[in-house]
Parts: structure tokens; sequence; C-alpha cells
């Protein structure tokens, strides 16, 4: 019987814990810092919990509008959510907010680019190279697909060849992916010239 009376009663000690633990956790992450914030952001993005760290992303940038680490970081997550309207905007309150980032202008030109805008998309890597960035080769690819989109084959071709050529050694996949795109380079502008292989 006293299994009985104390099953319920250590359930309800156990719900009023859970309780005053989740509001005490609540009010945690209402007065966190903000880099706080962008670490716990980055936890849930690393755990696949994308629908979690938008929030907190969301509430970093309404506490610090001025700082450019949030809304990159929403710009980034909309571009992997597919939302390309919504990672421009970010991308681009990005910019505002801190300046010219070279990274940031890289990723704003790979979602202009997915948008249907390449030649601002040519705009904006150029200026993230023109900042000499480093490493520069993931620049360097970035134009090349662009200026591919742009039937720019001959200008594409060397930014990718010059982009292999910086790319370390050990990174194999990065190295694999620019003679991937440096075949489809070639074959487009042999169509393109008229010459058939």
């Amino acid at each position: 019987m006293t299994v009985v009376i104390l099953r319920p009663v250590l359930c309800a000690i156990l719900a009023i814990t859970m309780v005053s633990c989740a509001s005490l956790s609540r009010r945690n992450i209402l007065t966190m810092p903000y880099e706080d914030r962008l670490q716990l952001a980055s936890i849930y993005i690393q755990g696949g919990q994308v629908e979690k760290a938008i929030p907190l992303l969301e509430d970093a940038v309404n506490q610090e509008r001025d700082r450019p680490e949030a809304w990159a970081m929403l710009g980034e997550l909309f571009w992997l959510k597919g939302d390309l309207e919504k990672s421009s905007t970010y991308l681009e309150k990005a910019l505002n907010a801190g300046g010219e980032d070279p990274l940031i202008l890289n990723n704003l030109a790979w979602v202009e680019s997915a948008r249907g805008h390449p030649e601002r998309a040519l705009a904006l890597v150029d200026r993230a190279i023109a900042m000499e960035p480093a490493p520069l080769f993931p620049y360097l690819e970035t134009r090349a697909r662009i200026l591919m989109k742009l039937q720019r084959y001959e200008e594409a071709s060397a930014d990718a060849r010059a982009a292999l050529s910086l790319t370390p050694e050990y990174d194999k996949d990065m190295k694999e992916q620019l003679e991937e795109l440096i075949g489809e380079i070639e074959e487009l502008g042999a169509v393109e010239d008229g010459t058939i292989f």
C-alpha cells in the first residue's frame, strides 16, 4: 500500500520539478547573451534541429540588430531550407550590419545566382575576391559557376582551373568537384563554339 501512495506523490514531485525547470530554462533563454544564443543555435543546427535554431537567431537579431552573425546564420539556414527570398534578405541584412565580409558576399552570390540573378551574383563574388580572402579557391569556384551560367566559358574555365590549383591536396572532394566543373564548362563551351567531341 505504501508503494501505491508514494507513486502518485513521486509523480507529482517530478511534474512540479519539470515545470519549474522548464520555466527556469525559458527565463534563462529570455535573458541569454547574444553570443550564447548563437552558440546554442549552432548546437541545434549541428544536431539537425534547425527549427529550434531559427527562433533563437531571430531573438538574437532583435537583441543586437547591428551585428551580422545571427543575420548571416539565418540567411544560411533559409538557403538550406530552399527559401531563397528569405536567405537573400537575411544575408543582405548581415552585410548592412557588418560591412563587407567576403564569406557573406560569397554566400549571397550563391543565393542570387540560384534566384536567377547571375550578373548581381558575379558583382558580389567579385567584391569578395577583391578583399583577397584566404583561402581563395572557394571564391574562384563560386565565380566559375556563375560565369558558366552567364555562358562566359573561357573565363569560367580559367577560374575553375585556378581554384583547382589552389585547392589543398588533402581536400580530395573539392578537387573532384572542380575537375567535374571544368569538364562541364569545357563541354558547354565546345557545344557553344560548335566543336563536337
